[in-house]
């Protein structure tokens, strides 16, 4: 009986529908992970608020695994971070060498989502061995809080050093912090040589006799009577610190919200000051102050800074004063070294006082860049230096209230100097 061809067709179709079930059925199937009951859908999907900053990569960058997958950002989307915390805070002190993590905690407060193509980045200053940029591998969209961090090394030379570092999009543009995401973020250490240091509120006891300034009311009338207004608190200056002398000084200081008062008298048997005042004025006898205005800020900084300062005064050519005139010159900090022009009254003594000379200063706080206010402590050293040889710009010797006074660079030899407030009674 002849075959229906359509049966046929039929036939062949059911054949190779069955034999690709078979081949189907020999291949590994796909496996689909859905979340653990610890793991909800919406959890599986967040974005976490700290994706990137949190564990530095084992390379030293401070680079951040990536932790979130990357949202796309809006053409027209603002940047802008707030920040939150750091640590290291400013002023912490490292010794030479030392490698350290800081780290920043910003807010995105701007509507840009910050993810691929942005970068941490080095701005300006002291880069500390640090990379000039770190690029994202998270994302960290509006609102949410993430840590930056990179890995630096302290330089090798003693001294405060600070360094500003910035975001920067995928343009190249740079952005910080508020108010107007212009305002970069820093980190500022002090490298100190000390071994060991501890900040503290005061210089130690071998670093010379702890001082005090006494406020006045009735600012002293300079040349008009020395003895008198040196009566509150007096010091010697006796340590002999450079060179030889047979000097001896006594001094006092006195204070008000606009003036520091400095009284002086030297004990010299050959007065010498043939130096045309400036930079060379301690090539002859003379007085020195050391001043660190910022003394538990920068306690353990062996070098000097920007808030150390060195003033000489001289008291010009006394056997006739009108050959020079007395001066006074800053030598630190180096950016604002020069001649100053300050109140000073001078002359020679004789017995039954003493043979020598005296020197009255009436010095302003702003030349040391200080609002002085009752209590502050001061590192300080008092000094005067000395030359008896006729003819000639010399320094013989110097003594001083530091008896570590040595190298005038190192304020953690210098001793302490606190303004207290007028005696009662």
């Amino acid at each position: 009986m002849p075959k229906n061809p359509l049966c046929r067709f039929w036939a062949a179709g059911l054949i190779a529908v069955l034999c690709v079930a078979c081949n189907f059925s020999q291949a590994a199937p796909t496996t689909i992970l859905f979340p653990t009951p610890n793991l909800t859908m919406s959890k599986l999907f967040e974005v976490p608020t700290a994706g990137f900053g949190t564990t530095p990569a084992a390379d030293g960058t401070g680079q951040i695994h990536p932790t979130a997958t990357i949202s796309p950002t809006a053409p027209d989307c603002t940047n802008r971070a707030q920040f939150v915390s750091e640590t290291i805070p400013d002023l912490t002190s490292f010794l030479p060498g030392t490698v350290f993590l800081k780290t920043w905690t910003l807010k995105n407060i701007g509507t840009c989502t910050w993810g691929r193509g942005y970068a941490l980045v080095f701005d300006h200053g002291e880069r500390m061995g640090g990379p000039e940029s770190i690029p994202f591998t998270a994302s960290v969209p509006p609102g949410a809080v993430n840590t930056f961090a990179v890995n630096l090394t302290a330089p090798s030379a003693g001294g405060d050093y600070q360094g500003f570092w910035m975001l920067q999009t995928p343009q190249g543009t740079t952005f910080g912090i508020e108010p107007d995401g212009t305002k970069s973020f820093w980190v500022k250490i002090a490298v100190s040589t000390t071994p060991g240091c501890t900040p503290a509120a005061k210089r130690p006891d071998e670093n010379g006799v702890f001082m005090e300034a006494v406020f006045t009311d009735a600012p002293p009338v300079l040349g008009a009577n020395l003895a008198t207004w040196m009566e509150t608190k007096t010091y010697t200056v006796s340590q002999y610190v450079k060179g030889t002398t047979e000097n001896g000084a006594k001094f006092s200081l006195q204070w008000d919200y606009d003036y520091l008062y400095l009284g002086v008298r030297i004990t010299d048997d050959t007065f010498v000051q043939e130096t045309s005042g400036g930079a060379n004025l301690y090539l002859g006898d003379s007085v020195e102050i050391l001043l660190d205005t910022d003394l538990e800020g920068d306690y353990c900084n062996a070098v000097m800074n920007a808030d150390d300062y060195q003033l000489g005064i001289s008291p010009g050519y006394l056997p006739a004063p009108s050959l020079q005139s007395p001066s006074a010159y800053l030598w630190y900090p180096s950016a604002r070294k020069g001649p100053r022009t300050i109140d000073v009254f001078a002359l020679l003594t004789s017995a039954p006082d003493a043979a020598g000379w005296m020197l009255e200063a009436k010095i302003p706080w702003s030349l040391f860049g200080v609002s002085p206010t009752e209590g502050k402590a001061f590192g300080f050293a008092f000094s005067v230096s000395d030359n008896d040889q006729y003819a000639t710009t010399l320094q013989e010797g110097m003594i001083s209230t530091s008896p570590n006074r040595t190298v005038p660079t190192n304020p953690t030899t210098w001793g302490t100097l606190q303004i207290i407030a007028k005696p009662v009674g």
